[in-house]
């Protein structure tokens, strides 16, 4: 038999229960993903005349040329990718700076040499407007 004292309650105790469950679930939730470390480092893959020819890893100092492009020189530094040099006569592709953010990249249009900076994990940059 129920009996009513003539007073409501503003939550039940199973109330109470299932709120205290659904915060605790969600601070594990969060604090797992805070400490789960980033599955992908971050690499940039290199194209030349729309063939792929090699991933390069940005956690490491490097320099690179693609192969047929002795005038064109990529270099990683500080986690981050660019074109150094190159002998196309606007050097755009140089002046375009160093690239860290997967998603990003820069492009030698006379030497068809791109360099796309990508990681492990789903693309950060949803679009970018410059």
């Amino acid at each position: 038999m129920i009996r009513d004292s003539g007073q409501r309650k503003f939550f039940a105790f199973r109330d109470i229960v299932f709120l205290s469950c659904s915060v605790l679930a969600l601070a594990v939730f969060v604090y797992s993903r805070e400490l789960t470390p980033q599955s992908g480092k971050k690499y940039a893959d290199v194209t030349v005349d729309g063939q792929f020819v090699k991933t390069i890893m940005l956690d490491r100092e490097e320099t690179y040329s693609p192969p047929g492009r002795p005038g064109v020189q990529i270099a990683v530094r500080g986690g981050m990718i660019g074109f150094v040099r190159s002998d196309c006569p606007d050097k755009i592709c140089v002046h375009s700076g160093f690239l860290s953010i997967p998603g990003q990249s820069a492009v030698c249009l006379p030497n068809r040499v791109v360099v796309r900076v990508a990681s492990g994990e789903e693309d950060e940059i949803d679009s970018a407007v410059y």
